[in-house]
């Protein structure tokens, strides 16, 4: 886990991400890794009802800043699909401040 917290300091990234990169990285394929590291930050995030008008409102569509995609993709780079950052309503952008204030 030290090198995930490694990775996360020289990204700037907060060093809460790296128990969830570590959490996700027991499971078979890259891609599943990917997909739970990313399910664990919404989780917090929901948590801390960042990006959410009221209580028990459905969650919104993160889109991480380039440092956290950078990080997954770094630690889990098999079979990477670049896929445009969505544009709906519902999309929240997600700041390096937002992160750090979850510390």
């Amino acid at each position: 886990m030290d090198a995930f917290v490694g990775v996360c300091n020289s990204l700037g990234l907060p060093v809460w991400i790296s128990p969830l990169i570590h959490a996700a990285h027991r499971l078979r394929s890259d891609r599943a890794r990917r997909r739970k590291a990313y399910r664990l930050m919404q989780r917090k995030l929901v948590f801390h009802n960042v990006g959410m008008k009221e209580e028990g409102e459905c969650p919104p569509t993160y889109v991480y800043p380039e440092q956290v995609k950078t990080l997954i993709r770094s630690v889990f780079p098999e079979d990477i699909c670049d896929y445009p950052d969505p544009c709906h309503q519902q999309v929240v952008y997600i700041t390096m401040e937002d992160l750090h204030k979850l510390s």
